[in-house]
């Protein structure tokens, strides 16, 4: 595995209720190749967005997004964490998330979408997005590092610029907390070809994912 110590995730607002201005070091690496070489395929799991789609086509690339979030509050209800616990619901989510064809991008901007979910559901979720990933694609993943949250807020994420995101709160939801040390990611993406961990300012612990 690869860790990095770049620092990242200053926050220029308050997350109660107004969107929050982001500085990402994960996004900035996420982008160097995209600003090098044309024609990559990406998946943005954050829902169809303007602001995500003009930022990726400017650069030359196609965008798919899939929101996968939308998916989980349809399948699971307000609670994510207590729906997903009924098989049909589970079973329902995997049906519609991530079915697209094998090896169809070459990068996905995952967000924080995993990090609402539990076992076995997360492992099956993360096998379907390695299976849709090229080989060398690289995927970016947000996780909560705050071991002390019991609520976690729903955002949608907005690209500003290569290293800056506008985190729009969606719909007031508010989840029961997860944390995520760097052993369980590892462990999630034990079949990835390596892992590499930003420090942060904030909560969210941001990781660049390479099948």
């Amino acid at each position: 595995m690869k860790f990095g110590g770049a620092k990242g995730g200053a926050l220029k607002a308050s997350p109660s209720s107004t969107p929050i201005t982001r500085t990402s070091s994960g996004l900035e690496q996420f982008c160097a190749p995209l600003q090098k070489v044309e024609g990559y395929s990406i998946l943005d799991m954050s829902g169809a967005s303007q602001a995500n789609i003009g930022f990726i086509t400017g650069m030359g690339h196609r965008i798919s997004s899939d929101d996968v979030v939308g998916s989980m509050e349809e399948c699971f209800g307000k609670d994510f964490i207590e729906g997903q616990q009924a098989a049909a619901n589970a079973q329902r989510f995997l049906d519609q998330a991530l079915t697209f064809p094998e090896a169809s991008f070459d990068g996905a901007l995952i967000w924080d979408a995993l990090q609402f979910l539990t076992s076995p559901l997360l492992e099956q979720t993360v096998a379907q997005l390695l299976r849709v990933m090229r080989p060398g694609g690289m995927m970016l993943v947000f996780f909560n590092s705050d071991e002390k949250a019991s609520r976690l807020a729903v955002y949608n994420y907005r690209i500003q610029d290569a290293k800056t995101l506008l985190q729009v709160p969606r719909g007031g939801l508010t989840q029961r907390g997860q944390f995520f040390p760097n052993r369980t990611i590892e462990r999630v993406f034990a079949k990835a070809s390596s892992l590499k961990f930003f420090l942060t300012r904030d909560s969210l612990r941001e990781v660049l994912v390479r099948r």
